[in-house]
């Protein structure tokens, strides 16, 4: 004899709480009918539970798993026969038989899923009876139709939770993917971020040399020709060559000097000490510096301050080196006869200086490169720069380290308007 197969796992309640209520309606009563019984359902169980479904011919629920037909008829692989209930001690006070439908007759065919057995497909009739052979072949057929059913049911839940793992899984391995092309941008960012830094280093050593060695050359040229041949020349002569020479060591010294403030300026560890100052005191301070430069060159100067204090927070001497630059640049740049004006005005928590000129103006290719270091655009007035072209980088840098933004404003023949925005301190000294 075959051994009984086990009650089947917890794995199944799930399909089971899934199923509808006539889900197998119609192999129930083909059961009934190759069986002429008019009774039929099928029975589902776990470890803990019985579910009746797709009852035919009478209103049954479940009852006590102890009392019932199926808790025997599952013990074994063939129908399990019971011709006469009321004669079986173990069903005669089954609730099914002492009242409605009074249960005389029932055949349950186990439903056998691989080593477990989920449930019977049982049929039932009012009468005592027997089952015929060819229906017990027949009542078989049908349970293992029920049992494919359930085996296609748990596949196609089993099939549901591996899309949604390979879902799951396939948003995940996007994301993986975002994450390494981000990362790769990044790094070809930064791979582009430091070839753009060897540049710039490259570029500016080229420029440092060439600023360093122009002077030097010059200097040393002079004062060679005062050793070599100061006996023979006449006083203006050697009083000509010492002046340039003097010329030659200031503008080495200007540029070693804006080298190292730039260098300071960029630094990330620069800690600023600002402190409370009014600013169009300082402004009025600067363009008087500046008069005498510009009267040698028969420029007026203007200035248009607001009546009451504007006070600024900051480091005065770097403000003061902003104004310096862009004051220098604007009489270098205005021919004679022409104007030079600054002007302050508050707007809001913001404050806006503007220098302005009558010179030649600056084209937009220059504006646009106008800030970077060593970057000569236009010449001056009186002949090319002996600047660096480092003034404009660091009054960018000064003014963006003070949470401010400077932009120049011109047309070519028409002048041009350097405007550099701080914010207001809402506090007025003593």
């Amino acid at each position: 004899m075959t051994a009984p197969a086990s009650r089947p796992s917890v794995g199944w309640t799930e399909v089971f709480d899934s199923i509808e209520i006539d889900a197998f309606e119609e192999l129930a009563l083909l059961a009934g009918e190759v069986s002429r019984a008019p009774i039929a359902m099928v029975t589902l169980v776990d470890e803990d539970r019985q579910w009746f479904t797709s009852v035919t011919g009478a209103d049954i629920s479940a009852g006590p798993w102890e009392q019932t037909f199926c808790a025997h008829a599952i013990q074994q692989r063939t129908p399990f026969v019971v011709p006469d209930a009321t004669r079986d001690s173990r069903f005669a006070t089954n609730p099914l038989v002492q009242s409605a439908p009074y249960v005389r007759f029932y055949a349950g065919a186990p439903l056998v899923a691989g080593t477990s057995v989920v449930g019977t497909l049982c049929v039932m009739d009012v009468a005592p009876r027997g089952l015929e052979a060819d229906s017990a072949v027949a009542l078989q057929a049908l349970a293992r139709q029920v049992v494919m059913q359930l085996e296609l049911r748990r596949q196609a839940r089993q099939l549901a939770r591996l899309n949604e793992a390979l879902a799951l899984e396939a948003i995940e391995r996007r994301r993986t993917e975002e994450r390494l092309r981000d990362s790769e941008h990044a790094l070809r960012r930064s791979q582009n971020e430091l070839q753009q830094i060897d540049a710039d280093r490259r570029t500016l050593v080229a420029n440092v040399s060439h600023d360093l060695r122009t002077p030097l050359t010059a200097l040393q040229g002079y004062l060679d020709t005062v050793l070599l041949k100061g006996d023979a020349l006449p006083p203006s002569a050697q009083r000509h060559y010492v002046e340039q020479a003097s010329v030659q060591s200031r503008r080495l010294a200007r540029l070693v000097s804006d080298l190292f403030e730039l260098a300071q300026l960029e630094d990330c560890r620069l800690e600023l000490k600002p402190e409370r100052f009014e600013l169009t005191e300082l402004i009025s301070d600067v363009v008087q510096a500046f008069a005498p430069a510009a009267e040698a060159r028969s420029i007026v100067m203007g200035i248009s301050v607001a009546d009451r204090p504007i006070v600024v927070a900051g480091e005065i001497r770097l403000i003061e080196r902003v104004l310096e630059n862009l004051l220098d640049n604007a009489i270098r740049f205005t021919p004679a006869g022409g104007e030079v004006g600054v002007s302050c005005a508050q707007s809001a928590n913001l404050v806006a200086v503007r220098v302005k000129d009558t010179g030649p103006g600056i084209s937009i290719a220059d504006q646009e490169r106008l800030f970077d270091r060593f970057y000569r655009g236009c010449q001056p007035v009186d002949g090319p720069t002996t600047t660096a072209g480092l003034g404009l980088s660091i009054t960018r840098r000064i003014v963006e380290l003070h949470g401010g933004e400077i932009t120049v404003a011109s047309k070519t023949g028409n002048g041009a308007e350097f405007i550099f925005v701080l914010p207001v301190c809402n506090w007025i000294g003593a």
